[in-house]
């Protein structure tokens, strides 16, 4: 995700869905994220996914469920560009995602022609590898107090350009599970906003409230990613059961 004037808004996506990967492309996000990590949702779901962001020139980021190698191939090797990886704690944790990520000489990513990726061996094999290099975006999660302790060292590594801060594990990580505008959690996002815009790193956060669009939209982050496709449609159905109040 790049800096850019206007904050970015997305929704993260919990069911495998088509119909609304297609209406968030109709109405003009900006993004969604696939969420293989608080989800069951398996490398078999993304592919329909894409399939139909790509029709409705969505762009797709998917969050990993952690840094193991089998899923930056599975989602790498399927065309996905933007991954979101979790609990980004220490530049050991960077450097595992950068060598998942990126074939040599960057990473160690495992090469395979014969993915989607590469138009199932079609394409030139050279300019697959350059390309791949190039257009794949990463984002670091950072959600714990340990994350946020080497957050300096994190955002100055050469390869990491976009932050994404998750406010409900920081909570837990600080003491005070769930509450999201609790003081010390905000004081912390806060400097995170900070150091990122300072290092020219693109800066994203979690929110579940209209409230929060418009705090951290004020505060200058580059892009939310809010609630979810289940909590919308939970939202819209409560609000259709109280017209029989």
């Amino acid at each position: 995700m790049s800096n850019k004037s206007k904050t970015e808004l997305g929704i993260f996506i919990k069911s495998p869905t088509i119909e609304i990967i297609e209406c968030c492309g109709i109405i003009g996000m900006d993004f969604v994220v696939i969420d293989m990590e608080h989800t069951p949702l398996s490398p078999r779901d993304l592919y329909p996914l894409v399939l139909a962001s790509e029709v409705r020139k969505l762009k797709v980021i998917v969050r990993l469920p952690n840094l193991k190698e089998e899923y930056f191939k599975w989602c790498l090797d399927l065309g996905i560009k933007y991954l979101q990886v979790p609990h980004i704690e220490t530049l050991d944790d960077v450097a595992q995602v950068i060598d998942n990520s990126y074939f040599s000489p960057l990473g160690q990513r495992g090469l395979c022609r014969f993915v989607r990726a590469a138009d199932f061996s079609n394409m030139d094999k050279d300019k697959y590898i350059k390309e791949s290099n190039e257009n794949i975006e990463l984002i670091f999660q950072i959600e714990g107090i340990e994350g946020f302790n080497n957050i300096e060292q994190i955002i100055n590594h050469e390869n990491v350009s976009s932050i994404f801060i998750g406010p409900y594990d920081l909570s837990q990580s600080l003491g005070f599970p769930g509450d999201i505008w609790n003081d010390n959690v905000i004081d912390k996002i806060k400097k995170i906003i900070e150091k990122c815009k300072t290092n020219s790193i693109s800066v994203g956060i979690f929110t579940d409230t209209i409230k929060g669009i418009k705090f951290w939209t004020n505060l200058g982050v580059d892009f939310i990613e809010y609630s979810s496709d289940m909590m919308l449609i939970s939202e819209a159905l409560k609000k259709l059961k109280s017209y029989e109040d």
